[in-house]
């Protein structure tokens, strides 16, 4: 499967886009797919150890021109206590071009904050995937 992308309202690192084209050329087998849903976890991650937050990243494909949005980017993490339970740490959603974070005001995701707060994540989460802190990379297509 070819992914092309395009462009993004915030962006997208050349090294991440390369990550999703190889991370779906390994293991998705659906070439007719039109969605794709990109897992990745860190099956140490609890509530009491910590570790690295699941990440999930989907994409639509984009019939006219052939080529792949990303819709949204969701970091998950434990929150509550004494019974945590995963929600939605950072959401940057493109389809809807807002971040949302817990506990606030959903903000415009072209606004310089959220842009400084996407770059923080993105350098991080790429240097998680370079030190091999995902040991669960699952790939769903639709």
């Amino acid at each position: 499967m070819d992914i092309k992308f395009n462009p993004s309202l915030i962006k997208l690192s050349p090294k991440l886009l390369v990550t999703l084209k190889q991370t779906v050329q390994e293991k998705c087998t659906d070439n007719d797919a039109t969605q794709i849903t990109v897992n990745f976890r860190d099956s140490s991650y609890n509530t009491e150890a910590g570790g690295y937050h699941p990440v999930e990243i989907s994409l639509q494909k984009d019939f006219s021109e052939e080529r792949w949005t990303v819709l949204y980017i969701t970091d998950f993490c434990y929150y509550g206590y004494p019974y945590a339970e995963l929600v939605k740490d950072l959401d940057f959603d493109f389809s809807l071009e807002t971040l949302f974070t817990a506990y606030t005001q959903p903000r415009p995701i072209t606004h310089t904050s959220v842009k400084d707060i996407y770059r923080l994540w993105q350098y991080n989460f790429l240097s998680y995937l370079e030190y091999g802190a995902f040991d669960e990379i699952k790939v769903s297509a639709y």
